[in-house]
């Protein structure tokens, strides 16, 4: 028995070995390995990203393959990399591929180092490894590996990587509109926001970004008086918070159904047991009474409740007081609010501040505002959109591809105000579960980077260039069921 064993072990290490030597992803997969591997380790977190380092780095690889690029330095330490493939037919409008460098900061409690690979059982650990570094690597490995091509794509091919992302884009995507755009215009964009959602013995569901909430910020503040805590008095200003808090915690915004929502919503009712589908028709076609209703018992899931309703979250604490045997004369949180496109942020404002119309200690300002009129979502009626879903046709067989509403934000508003027609793709995710982007111990199945490789190169070369350039594999060399397209 212990011989078959081994025997199986040899087989398996075998046709392993042999997937990579042989099949044509695996020279693209090591590469983007590397990449990733490689980014992880250079330190790009907030609040100092110097995204410079990366850039030097992803230069010199871009070197390597005599590729053209252009550097864009907006402050010491901060940088943007542009680079292009050239097409051959100067009336197809250029596909942008973006991807931003800087990370959040390293939360503490990791147990593997932040600024490290570490590959332990199938997956890929490091601070940036889903957000998004790993979107940085697979464009990079993809673009040198075209660079290298005899033949060229039919449309242009714009490498980009940015900064400041996750701060609001000033020294990235919005510096470069009004310094650099004129070098860059791009038709469409292909950036992180989407993902695969997996549904055991189901129908798989390929969510294309489309659109993204609204950020707005807002600080709630508590004032106090200010004393010994050896002497406590009833003003306390923490406590007068912690009650304030408690009321927007249970502030409970109306539903709204978007026409990306609806789109959602319609796309995975054949998907739902009986229960699941009547639940989704009354939110569908039922009454006001019955939709808001339907609403509520949808909302119980978190991702559903980000699709349905405006969402607040307690983010930033403080208070006046440095000194432990002292109260604070003020302490206050910042609210993150998160709107529905075509909500009226004003209106939220209101109706908070109203919670707190009889309690003069309390007082609400609204720090960072959504730009308005917000862009138009995408509407899931253009090339793009086509190319991805005949992309993820080859790679998981009856998935469903929908047009989605993302729950965060990014630059991808900022592309689709300057008229780009843009979708959010990624990896295969969990919404509520198993997204590790900014939290501790980020990780990416290294599966799961390969199918998003293969998934980016999929729709690039039915984009730009009409054909696939290599076999779309269904299935990683782990899986026993591996073939080609």
């Amino acid at each position: 028995m212990k011989k078959n064993i081994f025997l199986i072990f040899i087989v398996f290490c075998s046709l392993n070995n042999l997937w990579a030597e042989e099949t044509p992803w695996a020279q693209i997969n090591v590469r983007a390995k590397k990449y990733l591997t490689d980014l992880l380790a250079i330190n790009t977190a907030m609040p100092n990203p110097q995204e410079l380092k990366a850039v030097r780095y992803i230069y010199k690889e871009f070197n390597k393959h005599k590729i053209d690029w252009d550097v864009f330095i907006p402050v010491k330490g901060r940088a943007n990399l542009l680079a292009r493939i050239k097409g051959t037919d100067a009336t197809q409008k250029p596909l942008l591929l973006i991807s931003h460098l800087d990370t959040v900061p390293a939360g503490e409690g990791w147990a593997v180092p932040p600024f490290q690979a570490t590959l332990k059982e199938g997956r890929i650990y490091g601070l940036g490894a889903t957000d998004a570094k790993n979107y940085t690597a697979i464009n990079l490995a993809l673009f040198t590996w075209l660079a290298d091509q005899p033949k060229s794509p039919k449309r242009d091919i714009i490498f980009l990587a940015t900064s400041g992302e996750e701060s609001g884009s000033e020294p990235g995507l919005r510096w470069l509109e009004d310094t650099h755009w004129d070098k860059i215009a791009p038709g469409y964009a292909l950036n992180e926001g989407g993902g695969i959602i997996r549904i055991d013995g189901g129908t798989d569901i390929v969510f294309a970004e489309a659109s993204t909430k609204m950020y707005m910020d807002i600080k709630i503040t508590a004032k106090g008086t200010e004393g010994h805590s050896s002497m406590p008095l009833s003003d306390n200003a923490v406590y007068a918070l912690s009650e304030a808090l408690a009321k927007i915690s249970a502030y409970d915004p109306p539903a709204k159904l978007t026409a990306l929502s609806r789109k959602f919503f319609e796309s995975i009712l054949p998907l739902q047991d009986e229960d699941g589908q009547t639940t989704i028709r009354f939110l569908l076609e039922g009454s006001a009474l019955n939709q808001q209703s339907a609403a509520q018992v949808m909302a119980q899931d978190a991702f559903f409740r980000t699709q349905l309703k405006d969402t607040l979250s307690p983010t930033l604490l403080s208070a006046t007081s440095q000194d432990a045997s002292s109260t604070s004369a003020e302490a206050s949180a910042l609210i993150n609010v998160r709107l529905l496109p075509g909500s009226d942020p004003d209106e939220l404002f209101e109706e908070l501040k109203n919670l707190f119309a009889q309690d003069p200690q309390i007082s609400l300002e609204i720090v960072e505002r959504p730009q308005l009129p917000f862009p138009a979502p995408m509407e899931g009626n253009d090339e793009l959109f086509a190319s991805i879903e005949q992309t993820a046709q080859k790679l998981w067989p009856g998935a469903i591809t929908v047009p989605g509403l993302s729950p965060a934000s990014g630059d991808n508003e900022f592309l689709r105000r300057l008229g780009v027609l843009t979708y959010g793709i990624g990896p295969e995710m969990d919404p509520a579960q198993t997204n590790t982007a900014h939290s501790v111990d980020e990780f990416i199945y290294e599966k799961d980077f390969l199918r998003q490789l293969q998934f980016t190169a999929g729709i690039v070369f039915d984009f730009a260039y009409g054909e696939d350039l290599l076999p779309l594999q269904v299935s990683s060399p782990d899986d026993s069921n591996t073939k080609s397209i």
